[in-house]
């Protein structure tokens, strides 16, 4: 029985500790690549722009 709960608590550790891992490093992606996307939008948009003017 008590290598059942001890198994069980290790489980969940495990768990949590994936679960964070995912979280942070998705989080991590988001800030270092919106920069890239936000800065191809902002370019994408003066090229339509300077377009559209001629």
């Amino acid at each position: 029985m008590v290598l059942i709960i001890i198994l069980s608590l290790i489980a969940l550790l495990v768990c949590a500790f994936a679960l964070t891992a995912v979280v942070v490093g998705g989080s991590a992606f988001v800030v270092v690549f919106a920069d890239v996307i936000v800065c191809a939008a902002i370019l994408i948009w003066i090229i339509r722009k300077l377009i559209k003017k001629r």
